[in-house]
């Protein structure tokens, strides 16, 4: 189960550096043609739900209480409106990023809860949940910026988003073998 741990905390982790990295391409280039920006968040959007979802399925097989599939379908149903209608593509993309962020942010919310009686570092990742959630539904209540500003705020809830990430899948990596004995333990119980 350790294995499947980091195999899963490492391919989020490479998502959210790939997401960083975009979120800093967003702030220093803010001009850049929002379609072009479009086609490639479409794209890192698409293949982003398909790791959820195929992670959902591995995690299940393990009874792992990691919740990707509504995030994975709604990411890959949104990278393709974002392909399919590029006219309507800023408001999209906002919409699609703050959905994004917001689901993902339950998931951490989720996690967090279904450690609260082990020893974890629960706290830390309700934590880093709800400052995403508020993050995401600021995105989400902010969809008709101009379109420099719109991508310079996309960058920085990207990157604020990307470190987020980051600093649970670090978290639950350092503490994969005390969270292994959390979840067998319950799965012994049920």
């Amino acid at each position: 189960m350790n294995d499947i741990f980091k195999r899963t905390t490492n391919s989020i982790i490479l998502s959210s550096i790939i997401a960083f990295i975009i979120g800093l391409i967003m702030i220093i280039y803010p001009d850049i043609s929002i379609k072009t920006f479009g086609m490639v968040a479409a794209i890192y959007i698409i293949l982003h739900g398909i790791i959820l979802v195929v992670l959902d399925i591995k995690a299940n097989e393990y009874y792992i209480p990691f919740d990707g599939m509504l995030s994975g379908i709604l990411s890959i149903v949104l990278g393709i409106v974002l392909i399919a209608k590029p006219n309507i593509l800023s408001t999209i993309l906002v919409l699609a990023i703050g959905v994004w962020i917001v689901s993902s942010s339950i998931n951490s919310i989720k996690m967090s809860i279904a450690l609260k009686h082990e020893d974890a570092p629960w706290i830390l990742l309700l934590l880093c949940g709800i400052v995403d959630l508020i993050i995401g539904i600021i995105v989400l209540l902010n969809p008709f910026e101009a379109s420099l500003s719109i991508t310079v705020f996309i960058g920085i809830m990207l990157i604020i988003h990307a470190v987020i990430n980051i600093i649970d899948m670090i978290i639950i990596k350092r503490d994969v073998k005390r969270i292994s004995k959390a979840i067998e333990k319950r799965l012994k119980e049920i």
